[in-house]
């Protein structure tokens, strides 16, 4: 597996705060508001030119929002899944894996943390698992 880039980066938001911060993205830096994958959440996807960079997702989970970490996971664009997948297994990686139909072309998710917890998600873009 080689990792081609970062594919987009996930903010957790309540529905109160997804206005304002929609609105910071698209007129602060410039993004534009595109196509949304169906999600049982609400929110949005900004996008630099084509590519969906900023995902805004709406969580009602909120004891004190002013201690709320907002980031949510990282997302990389990968290639080379089903060698990937082996070598997760290999190596006892605990994962989940999601097929997904986007607008254009299939795709496959793997979630996965790293050792301090942060949330990974590695996108193969047209590559599926037969």
């Amino acid at each position: 597996m080689a990792v081609a880039g970062i594919n987009h980066i996930n903010i957790e938001v309540s529905a109160g705060q997804l206005p304002k911060v929609k609105a910071f993205y698209e007129d602060v830096l410039g993004l534009k508001l595109g196509f949304r994958a169906i999600s049982k959440r609400d929110g949005a996807w900004l996008y630099a030119q084509d590519t969906p960079v900023i995902h805004l997702s709406v969580t009602e989970d909120w004891m004190n929002e002013s201690d709320k970490i907002h980031f949510n996971h990282v997302a990389f664009a990968c290639n080379g899944l089903a060698q990937f997948k082996r070598d997760l297994d290999i190596q006892q990686v605990q994962y989940t894996l999601e097929q997904r139909s986007l607008a254009d072309r299939e795709m496959t998710q793997i979630f996965l943390y790293d050792p301090v917890g942060i949330k990974i998600e590695l996108n193969f873009a047209g590559e599926t698992l037969s």
